[in-house]
C-alpha cells in the first residue's frame, strides 16, 4: 500500500471501495436482523375495529343520501317520506270519548288537588 502524500486521487479512491467492499462482504447484513412485518390473522378486535368503520361509513352515506329528500315535520321532528308513512301506519287510533270517564278523571284531579294543599 502506498501512503498517502503519494497517492493519486484516482488510487486513492480504488483503495477506498475495496476496503469498503471487503467490509460489506464479511459483515451481516442489517435487513437480516430487521423484524419482518407479517400479516397475521384478523383478531377480535381488529374485526370489531373494521366492523365499526363500515357501519360508521355505511350511516355516513346514507344520512347524505337522507339529506338530499325530502322531509316532512311530524310533531315538531323531521322525518323522511318513509319514516313518514310507517308512522301513519303505526299511529293508534284514540278511543271516543267517555263521559263517564272524563267526570272520573275530573273527580280525581279535584280531590288530588284538595289534598296537596291541605
Amino acid at each position: 500500500m502506498k501512503s498517502r502524500k503519494n497517492m493519486s486521487f484516482s488510487d486513492y479512491l480504488d483503495d477506498y471501495l475495496k476496503q469498503r467492499d471487503q467490509k460489506s462482504a464479511s459483515a451481516p447484513k442489517r435487513g437480516d436482523y430487521r423484524q419482518q412485518h407479517v400479516v397475521k390473522d384478523a383478531t377480535s378486535q381488529s374485526m370489531a375495529r373494521e366492523a365499526l368503520a363500515k357501519s360508521q361509513e355505511e350511516a355516513f352515506e346514507r344520512s347524505s343520501l337522507e339529506t338530499k329528500t325530502a322531509h316532512y315535520r311530524i310533531n315538531g321532528r323531521c322525518v323522511t317520506e318513509d319514516e313518514a308513512k310507517t308512522l301513519a301506519t303505526m299511529k293508534v287510533q284514540a278511543k271516543p270519548e267517555n263521559p263517564d270517564r272524563l267526570a272520573l278523571i275530573a273527580k280525581l284531579r279535584k280531590d288530588l288537588h284538595l289534598k296537596k294543599r291541605s
